[in-house]
Order: C-alpha cells, then sequence, then structure tokens
C-alpha cells in the first residue's frame, strides 16, 4: 500500500512525514502509550493510549518535548541521554537495570517500562516510544508474594544439599529434602511413583512412558 499522509488529531503541521495506513491503524490497537519523536526530542505523534496513560490530549502534547512526561528532578538527565541516544539509535530498552517513572498531567508519577526504536522518515530518524504502565504488574507480583509467605511457602537464603544423596545440611544435621521443607514452610507432600520408576522395579509388566 501506497503510504499516505497520516490525519490526527493535533498533527504537528511542521510534520511532513508520511506514514502507511496500516501502521497507523496499528499504533493505535497496541496496548502501550506509542509516542513519536523527532530529532529534537519534540512529540510529533501520538496514540490514543497515551491521552488515556498521561492525561494530556494530543493538542497539549504535540509539539513540546518528551520531557514534559518526565519527572521534573529527572529531566535534565533525560535530556543529555535522548541526546546520547539519537547519537547512535537502536531498538532497545531505556534504563535497563533502573527503576523509571514517568509523570501525567496532574503531576502523578507511576513506574514505567520504556522501549525505544529509531525510525527514518524523509531522511530523519524520529524515534518510537512504547510505554507501559507497570504499577499494576508490580502491585500484583507483590501481592502473589505476600499471600506466598502467608502460607510458608517461600525458602530464602542459601540452601546446602548433598550432590549424591540430596539431603539438605541444617542445623548441623542432615536431613532428608522433604523433611526439611516440610519443617521450613506449611508445605505437605504425598507420594507416589513414577512410570520411569515404575518400570525400572518391574520392566516385565510396566511400559515406561
Amino acid at each position: 500500500m501506497k503510504a499516505q499522509p497520516v490525519a490526527t488529531r493535533g498533527s504537528d503541521q511542521n510534520f511532513a512525514g508520511y506514514m502507511d495506513e496500516n501502521l497507523t491503524q496499528f499504533i493505535e490497537s497496541v496496548p502501550d502509550a506509542m509516542i513519536l519523536s523527532d530529532p529534537k526530542g519534540r512529540i510529533v505523534m501520538v496514540n490514543n493510549n497515551t491521552e488515556r496513560m498521561f492525561g494530556y490530549s494530543r493538542n497539549e502534547l504535540v509539539g513540546k518535548e518528551v520531557e514534559i512526561l518526565v519527572p521534573a528532578r529527572a529531566r535534565s538527565i533525560h535530556q543529555k541521554e535522548r541526546g546520547a541516544y539519537y547519537a547512535d539509535p537502536a531498538i532497545r530498552k531505556m534504563g535497563v537495570g533502573r527503576e523509571l517513572s514517568a509523570c501525567n498531567k496532574d503531576g502523578g508519577e507511576f513506574p514505567v517500562e520504556i522501549s525505544l526504536s529509531p525510525l527514518k522518515i524523509r531522511g530523519k530518524t524520529y524515534v518510537w516510544s512504547a510505554i507501559r504502565n507497570i504499577a499494576d504488574r508490580d502491585g500484583n507480583v507483590a501481592q502473589i508474594v505476600g499471600e506466598l509467605h502467608n502460607k510458608g511457602l517461600i525458602l530464602r537464603g542459601l540452601i546446602s544439599i548433598c550432590a549424591w544423596c540430596g539431603r539438605i545440611h541444617d542445623d548441623g544435621v542432615w536431613e532428608k529434602l522433604e523433611r526439611y521443607i516440610e519443617t521450613h514452610s506449611k508445605a505437605k507432600f504425598t507420594h507416589g511413583i513414577c512410570p520411569d520408576c515404575l518400570h525400572k522395579l518391574d520392566p516385565a509388566s510396566h511400559k515406561a512412558h
């Protein structure tokens, strides 16, 4: 399909790029906030999820530097990192190994994951930023970990286990793995026999699975 000019609400009149209609529809359908910025870091296009996530309209975002969505304390650092990225653009996650935060229109901050992807439009390098709010995910993980703690199903620390017999060394005593887990958690074991072991014990009567 031949690329056609994209008609978007609040689109920057100085943005003369062209987008395939299918690509535009895809950008609107993804669950993340999608932001296209120019070589100077100015926002030239956003999708509906950007408006929902940050509380801004497209008219309020287009033409602004992307730092409008960054907490004030981190904006100067972000500008320097943005410049370094444009000097060597590549598909990658932003801030690997760091906790990233974004800022909505009301000033509220929330944790995010951001993936960057460069795009050439009429000889200029633009950047797609895919932004995902991970506040709900982190909350769900914390809830699950809390429930596991409450049920006594989490063991922590360095556990010494015999590489030969599989027994655990605990407080000067070597004990069976099942016993160790039962005394350090609320988990209980029930015993059976797997098909492979059953075949070894009685190969004439049972086929291995």
